[in-house]
């Protein structure tokens, strides 16, 4: 028998919905493998906008699986990984950085070891293509100057066939316009906060209110009530704080307590979005990206 109170915290703890600039660069990302060449892109945007939420909700549609082959070795196959740039970016941590994210754990040997075994296993597991997020990590080394990383990265999708996608802040355009190769290689998207509090960001309220599917509706993407625009300040247009704020308005509210069983503490208040603001923004206003 289902517990509707707990249905209700679960749905607001998974909180996450796609906006339609999130469903136009998951279509760009499906367009990306080929068996003839592999393709890449950027993916730029200040910090907050949802770019590491956006790769991780990619990964989960596409979930990897393990096979069996015809000498009963198992073999999990992933289609997509989500790797994080090293900080400080250097060869070794990245290709443990890889090697975590196909699964395996860290080995002993030297960077052409390492690298033979992260293009060996990018073969078997069938890879098709890698996140790299926060690439903008490269900009700070002090040990690999930004060409020679560039290089490395295209290397490994030749030799593997994998498409690349870089996730950053606008600081990495840097990386890509370092070469007129890289231009062409390399699509360019951006994933922006919402500019101001108009009809797109009152429609994606709209969306996540009906996502969480709340008893007692409270007009989240409601002007008249002035939650959107208390929201979009807050949040700065910016996914990446809009949703935790909610979220923590509800946490407020008692929702995730094990004892929650009354839907009338789920009516959120401008009180509860004022404190949860507090507690995930902080008390001052940040510069904007």
């Amino acid at each position: 028998m289902t517990n509707p109170y707990k249905d209700f915290a679960d749905r607001v703890q998974a909180l996450y919905v796609e906006h339609d600039k999130i469903v136009e660069i998951h279509e760009h990302l499906d367009a990306l493998p080929t068996s003839q060449r592999s393709r890449h892109t950027f993916i730029l945007g200040g910090g907050g906008v949802g770019k590491s939420q956006m790769a991780k909700n990619y990964l989960k549609k596409y979930p990897g699986y393990t096979y069996v082959d015809e000498e009963d070795n198992e073999i999990d196959i992933l289609p997509v990984i989500y790797v994080e740039t090293p900080h400080p970016f250097t060869w070794k941590e990245l290709y443990f950085s890889i090697l975590e994210s196909l699964g395996c754990s860290r080995i002993n040997g030297t960077v052409g070891d390492l690298k033979e075994r992260v293009l060996y296993l990018l073969r078997l597991q069938q890879v098709k293509i890698i996140f790299f997020d926060e690439i903008h990590n490269i900009l700070t080394s002090t040990a690999v100057s930004n060409k020679a990383a560039m290089e490395h990265l295209k290397h490994i999708s030749n030799k593997t066939n994998v498409s690349m996608v870089l996730l950053g802040t606008p600081a990495a355009l840097e990386l890509r316009n370092l070469d007129d190769q890289y231009k062409s290689r390399y699509r360019l998207k951006y994933l922006k906060r919402f500019e101001s509090c108009d009809d797109e960001f009152c429609d994606f309220l709209n969306s996540v209110e009906k996502q969480i599917a709340p008893i007692y509706p409270f007009g989240l993407g409601n002007r008249n009530t002035g939650i959107p625009d208390l929201l979009h300040y807050q949040s700065k247009g910016k996914v990446g704080f809009l949703i935790p704020i909610i979220q923590e308005a509800y946490k407020i509210r008692g929702v995730f307590k094990e004892d929650f069983n009354d839907f009338e503490k789920t009516r959120i208040t401008i009180s509860d979005l004022d404190r949860a603001y507090r507690i995930i923004v902080g008390d001052e206003d940040s510069e904007e990206d």
